[in-house]
């Protein structure tokens, strides 16, 4: 997807703590304030238990997320009302208006995050780059102070996951291994969407649940092209051939998953190279697409070759709504009117159609219904019809997530930067970009599961 790199920075940074006086809070013993949460140490996908102990029944207190990033922050807060006990647990207690968010959530100090850019923060207590972890404190304020204070540690590699840097006999990738492997085990090729680059934010947290994972960028990387231009599917077939020849590994159970671009490429490689038994494909195109430069603008190039050939593409076809928009005002802009606009051409999209019927394993398909770069749900389903015409004997799921938009990500990081300050519009909104990751990340899981858990029939 275009935003990228931009977007994983921009987007996980927290502030200060703010609080909201309470006429009862006087009869809290600020000495007996605890904040308990558990785990204190945990992949970003475990959920977290959040409470705050030794108030004054009924009190008014104001718990606060951040997470520091070179000296600024992102944060989330929330005010709830202790229960009769002086007992505040996230995972029950609604907060009151004005809050990040609404609603009983365990999680919701985690997701709904937004940037503070006025806000400071010590940047000696670590930021986001995955896939180091990276630190969460956690603060409880009562009238006009802090009364308690915690620090969670949330990380995006299981202890003992190892990552070894690949760069032979053409293949350029990271390889992370679960921690105390036993046999041979089945890989999952990791893909970045239009940022290029490696996958550091998927592919650790894979391997942490299990899977050797391959990082294979296949653009804008060190020693590949800078630009999503006419781009050698070759480049997955190689990383295949690698993995073949590494005894750690199991070559006949081989899966790839990627989303927006790379998604596109999941389809495409799968379609191609048989070796590949499973395919991931999220928020995706199911026909060849035009490239794109450094700063997301297309020209009529195709994106992909194979066997030195550029593949068939759907050319883009601007319309009088997506230009005009430029006219009108600034960003964010919407790239959706241009992509169903180009889908008009029926001939073109027959040409540039991706064989998915040859994919030599089950598929999964993750759509956004509100996506604004383009109708992934309609091309996601354009695959299925494909699929069942075709007579397609391996499974084929496809998760549709309602009101979100193109920016899935994996459980419990923050959704509010994802709609705010883009060029390109994403769509969906902060609460159904929460619901589409934890969605979204179990069926991943799931299907890995069940895909490589034997070695395919023949």
């Amino acid at each position: 997807m275009i935003i990228g790199r931009h977007f994983l920075r921009a987007s996980l940074m927290v502030g200060s703590a703010g609080c909201i006086a309470s006429p009862r809070s006087i009869a809290t013993d600020l000495r007996t304030v605890r904040i308990e949460a558990t785990p204190t140490d945990a992949l970003i996908d475990t959920p977290v238990r959040i409470r705050v102990t030794g108030l004054a029944p009924h009190v008014r207190a104001t718990v606060t997320a951040i997470i520091p990033y070179e000296g600024h922050a992102f944060r989330a807060s929330a005010t709830y009302l202790a229960d009769e006990r002086g007992t505040i647990d996230l995972a029950t207690a609604a907060p009151q208006p004005g809050s990040s968010y609404q609603g009983a959530d365990a999680m919701g100090l985690f997701w709904s995050m937004h940037r503070d850019t006025a806000a400071r923060a010590d940047s000696a207590r670590g930021g986001f780059a995955p896939p180091a972890p990276y630190t969460v404190m956690l603060t409880a304020a009562v009238d006009s102070g802090v009364v308690a204070r915690t620090t969670l540690q949330r990380r995006f590699m299981a202890p003992g996951v190892t990552r070894r840097e690949i760069a032979q006999g053409g293949v350029i990738a990271r390889l992370y291994l679960p921690a105390n492997p036993r046999g041979r085990l089945p890989v999952v090729i990791a893909l970045t969407g239009s940022e290029g680059g490696f996958d550091n934010l998927r592919a650790p947290m894979l391997a942490s649940r299990g899977f050797a994972t391959l990082a294979v960028p296949y653009f804008r990387a060190p020693g590949l092209p800078d630009e999503l231009f006419e781009i050698p599917v070759e480049t997955i077939e190689r990383a295949v051939a690698w993995i073949r020849n590494q005894p750690e590994l199991d070559a006949e159970r081989i899966a790839i998953r990627g989303a927006s671009r790379g998604g596109e490429l999941a389809l495409l490689a799968g379609s191609l190279i048989p070796q590949i038994r499973a395919v991931i494909a999220e928020v995706p195109n199911d026909v060849v697409g035009q490239g794109i430069d450094k700063q997301g603008r297309s020209r009529a190039t195709s994106a992909w070759t194979w066997r030195g050939q550029p593949l068939p593409f759907l050319r883009q076809a601007p319309p009088r709504e997506f230009t005009e928009q430029f006219q009108r005002g600034g960003p964010p802009y919407r790239l959706l009117p241009l992509a169903t606009a180009s889908r008009r051409d029926t001939a073109g999209l027959r040409a540039a159609r991706i064989h998915v019927e040859r994919i030599n394993g089950p598929v999964l398909l993750i759509s956004a219904e509100d996506d604004q770069y383009g109708p992934s749900a309609e091309q996601s389903e354009a695959v299925v019809a494909r699929l069942r015409a075709a007579g397609f004997r391996h499974r084929v799921e496809h998760v549709r997530n309602p009101g979100t938009g193109h920016s899935i990500l994996i459980p419990y990081l923050p959704t509010p930067p994802r709609i705010a300050g883009q060029f390109w519009a994403t769509g969906g909104t902060p609460v159904t970009y929460a619901r589409a990751d934890s969605v979204s990340w179990s069926a991943t899981l799931r299907f890995l599961r069940d895909a490589l858990a034997h070695e395919p029939r023949p």
